[in-house]
């Protein structure tokens, strides 16, 4: 079975049965695999491990339970597979930094737990781990004409407004003009690293119209890591940014920093039919 299908099948069964106790070998042995390499599998998609998914759903049902229900603490405790009162109130408190008891009577707001939406996307098997799949590539210096932004990845607003500057940039050069493929490169702000640089443009070669307005930049010649992802990065970059220090770690490849970019996107010819685009992350 497909990794993504696994998981949102296994994301399925936990969410019928979180009145039950799960455990890893339950849900292992549904795939006949090794609880070990399921609980790879599971961390790898979801950027989390099945014990914390899991506790976290039935704390955040039981959170819900204690607001909209009249049911006692202790029922709603056992309701949802916990062995005493005193066991659920010690994660509740964990997870939550309030009692239950204090979270039902009072104004209290805890960040609750959604069912996870799962990214599409595809992953491989690397030193007896699962990180997301990739191949390596060398260019050459590919000269660039667009546009620069700086914003706040956190910041709803600026994010938003980042969109709105994108399309309004594909509409301009690549649907009414004569380029191909869009850019997006990216890196850290050195003078605040809570901002992200951005230089959103077109390859130079493929546009012949006028450049006035445009900025000339250049993505790096350099050995590439590549990715592929479905979406808009806005929409997923926490999930992204998961991946790729997990894949950091277990391959053992390091960042090209000499090669003064953090990454970039390519969203291809093909981008309106297929919804995926690259990443390139430089790589010695």
């Amino acid at each position: 079975m497909h990794y993504i299908g696994m998981i949102n099948d296994a994301i399925q069964y936990i969410e019928a049965n979180l009145h039950r106790k799960l455990c890893l070998k339950e849900l292992s042995a549904m795939y006949y695999i090794s609880p070990m390499h399921f609980y790879r599998i599971f961390r790898a998609v979801t950027n989390q491990t099945v014990k914390s998914y899991v506790l976290g759903r039935k704390l955040s049902e039981a959170a819900i339970a204690l607001k909209n229900t009249d049911y006692k603490v202790v029922d709603i405790a056992f309701r949802y597979g916990f062995n005493s009162h005193e066991q659920f109130t010690r994660n509740f408190l964990k997870m939550f930094h309030v009692t239950p008891n204090r979270y039902r009577k009072e104004n209290v707001s805890v960040p609750l737990m959604d069912r996870i939406d799962v990214l599409e996307r595809d992953f491989r098997n690397v030193k007896k781990d699962v990180v997301i799949d990739y191949f390596c590539r060398e260019l050459k210096e590919i000269k660039l004409l667009g546009k620069d932004v700086l914003f706040h990845p956190e910041d709803v607003n600026e994010v938003t407004e980042v969109f709105r500057m994108v399309i309004s940039f594909k509409e301009e050069f690549i649907i009414r003009g004569t380029a191909g493929r869009l850019f997006s490169v990216v890196r850290a702000d050195r003078g605040d690293p809570s901002r992200i640089y951005c230089f959103v443009g077109i390859a130079a070669e493929e546009y012949w119209g006028d450049r006035s307005g445009l900025a000339d930049r250049s993505i790096p010649a350099s050995k590439y890591a590549v990715f592929k992802y479905p979406g808009k990065m806005g929409l997923i970059f926490h999930t992204v940014m998961k991946d790729l220090y997990k894949w950091l770690d277990v391959t053992g490849l390091e960042i090209n920093v000499g090669a003064g970019i953090d990454m970039f996107e390519l969203f291809p010819e093909d981008y309106a039919q297929t919804g995926k685009f690259y990443l390139y992350v430089p790589v010695l």
